[in-house]
Formats: structure tokens, C-alpha cells, sequence
């Protein structure tokens, strides 16, 4: 992943973040796996008084280098991750 600086943070249009609702439905998570991702630092965010909000590129950015492609091989008849 690449470094992100405060200046392209800065540069982020605000309709590019969304808050902790939007990122817990989008994602299909809870609410304390969300806290947890951001406890241990693998979702960046920013924080405003108690409100939250996540970039949407790091979003993308996470799930792309998390993605596990799925092979089949079919010389033994069983799939593999």
C-alpha cells in the first residue's frame, strides 16, 4: 500500500468520505469489527468531536490488498483458495 500524506488527505473531496454507518453497511460489518480494524491501525480514519469518518480510497485500497482470488483445479476435482 502506498504511504498517504496529510497533503493528499487534504486534498480528498469531502464527498469521498463517508462515517461509521455508511462503512458498516457498505461492508456488511459490526460496529465493534470497525473499531477493531481501526484499533489496529489497518483502516485509516479521521476523527471530528465523536464522529468518524473514513476516506473511500481506503477503503478500495484495503479490500484490493486483502483480495484472495479463488483457482480451481480441477486435476484433483477440489477448488482451491
Amino acid at each position: 500500500m502506498e504511504a498517504v500524506t496529510k497533503e493528499m488527505v487534504a486534498q480528498t473531496p469531502i464527498e469521498d468520505w463517508i462515517d461509521n454507518y455508511a462503512v458498516i453497511h457498505l461492508l456488511h460489518i459490526s460496529a465493534r469489527t470497525l473499531q477493531s480494524l481501526r484499533a489496529d491501525c489497518t483502516i485509516p480514519y479521521s476523527r471530528i468531536n465523536n464522529k468518524i469518518y473514513y476516506r473511500r480510497q481506503d477503503l478500495q485500497n484495503i479490500l484490493a490488498d486483502n483480495y484472495v482470488p479463488s483457482v480451481i483445479d480441477f486435476s484433483h476435482g477440489k477448488v482451491k483458495l
